[in-house]
């Protein structure tokens, strides 16, 4: 028995040997905790996973944040103050018989070829109180004068060289601001507009007829000087070179 006893404590201890171990395992598995478990979220001031966080803000530091941005409502006066000034372009009495879209172009006899004077309204315009009649056109966008005369009685029209959309005809334009007798070319966009053209400035000048003739009287007024404006122009173009543009 004391034999069967001695050779039987071998596996008893065996077994208490590894019953100490599962214990030890057990316990060493039991204090650490698993991420992702209940243990590892603790309230108050745990934190999470044994970090401490933030406390959550209060209301009164609420008050920090920045406040919206408000629209600026202040007026501003200008430094300088400008008076609307009324500008007139001298049309403002006269009575428009005409007024197309045309390109302009000047003989010039030193270069013996034609020059582009610029592309804008064509007008005959009537004076409501002398009822003159004379021809402007200004360049669009800069509405710069670039052709602007009384209209002679007798005045020849003609086609450029059998061309339909543009006229020729001679002056004694003030467009510089000084008389010079001109060759003008003007070329509209259809045979139609060119034909209206002509046809009012023809008018025109039977218009202007009596009323450039002198007076019987021969006074030196206003009329007088009417002859002295019709005698010049008729020696300008009487001056005036005629020499068509090279083909």
């Amino acid at each position: 028995m004391r034999e069967a006893e001695r050779l039987g404590e071998p596996s008893s201890n065996l077994s208490v040997a590894l019953s100490h171990t599962h214990t030890r395992q057990q316990t060493a598995t039991t204090s650490t905790p698993i991420f992702g478990s209940a243990s590892t979220f603790t309230a108050g001031t745990g934190g999470f996973g044994g970090f401490t966080g933030a406390a959550p803000k209060k209301d009164d530091e609420e008050d920090d944040a920045p406040a919206d941005e408000e629209e600026c409502a202040a007026e501003f006066a200008p430094v300088v103050q400008l008076d609307e000034v009324e500008v007139k372009s001298g049309e403002e009495d006269e009575v428009v018989l005409l007024d197309v879209k045309c390109k302009l172009y000047r003989f010039v006899q030193e270069a013996n070829e034609w020059k582009e004077r610029g592309v804008g309204q064509s007008k005959v315009l009537q004076h409501t109180t002398s009822k003159r009649c004379r021809y402007l056109m200004r360049e669009e966008k800069t509405l710069k004068i670039r052709a602007n005369h009384l209209i002679m009685p007798g005045t020849q029209i003609q086609e450029h060289g059998g061309n339909e959309k543009a006229l020729v005809f001679n002056c004694v334009d003030f467009a510089d601001e000084e008389m010079r007798p001109e060759l003008f070319c003007v070329r509209f966009a259809s045979a139609e507009r060119a034909q209206e053209f002509k046809r009012a400035y023809e008018e025109g000048g039977e218009t202007n007829a009596p009323l450039l003739k002198p007076t019987k009287d021969g006074d030196d007024g206003e009329d007088g000087e009417d002859k002295v404006a019709a005698d010049d122009v008729a020696d300008g173009l009487a001056k005036a070179t005629i020499r068509d543009e090279d083909s």
